[in-house]
Parts: C-alpha cells; sequence; structure tokens
C-alpha cells in the first residue's frame, strides 16, 4: 500500500519536552559580603554629578554678610560625604539635607572643594 498524504497526517510523533529547572535561591550563607550589590558603605559610596558644561556642583550662596559654599547633585551616602569633608579639613562647620541631597559649609571653600574634587572624585 502506497502512502498517501491523508494518512501521513494522521501520525504525531512525540517530541520530548526539554526539561526545565526551577530557579533555586542559593543559601544565605554560602553569600559572601563582597558579593552583595551597593557592597561599598562607607566606602566613598556617593557620586556628584557634573553639569552639562562639565563643572562642579560647588556654589557660593551670599545672604546680606553671611558667605555659605553649597555642593549640590549628591547621590547616595551623603553623611559619608560629610565625614569625607571633615576628614580633608575637621575645621569646616557643615550643614547636610539628606533628602535634596546637597551640603552646606560656613565660609567661602569653593576653590579647596573643587580641587579636592578633581583630585578625589574625577577617577571613581
Amino acid at each position: 500500500m502506497r502512502a498517501s498524504l491523508v494518512s501521513l497526517k494522521s501520525v504525531r510523533i512525540s517530541v520530548p519536552q526539554a526539561v526545565i529547572k526551577p530557579y533555586e535561591i542559593p543559601a544565605l550563607s554560602s553569600i559572601s559580603h563582597n558579593e552583595l550589590p551597593n557592597n561599598g558603605f562607607g566606602n566613598k559610596n556617593y557620586f556628584i554629578q557634573k553639569t552639562q558644561y562639565k563643572h562642579w556642583p560647588v556654589y557660593l550662596k551670599v545672604q546680606n554678610t553671611k558667605l555659605t559654599t553649597e555642593i549640590k547633585r549628591i547621590k547616595g551616602d551623603v553623611s559619608q560625604f560629610k565625614k569625607d569633608l571633615l576628614a580633608l579639613n575637621p575645621t569646616l562647620q557643615i550643614t547636610v539635607n539628606n533628602t535634596a541631597g546637597y551640603v552646606n559649609i560656613k565660609g567661602n571653600v569653593v576653590d579647596e572643594i573643587k580641587e579636592y574634587f578633581d583630585k578625589e572624585l574625577s577617577n571613581i
């Protein structure tokens, strides 16, 4: 007997399906602290974005006779940024706004801060 198209359509060959193993979450004890994301806590875990003209966002703010230096665009750990600035110059009087991401420093220290940024933050 000769095979026809009708008889071949009725024959179905089962193809084995590939077995997909479900994802297994690794045990917490098998993960070291170095493998965790955002592992830089306390280790310059902040970022200061430059302006569109490639300048540091450090500004001199004048209010009547009061001079303050304002650093804007701080993303990340602002309190660690304050500690790093105090390590640079312990005599600075720094006020931090964590929610807005800026720091105010009493006095005119714009040039000193920009030099520090060029030296320390340019290579991050």
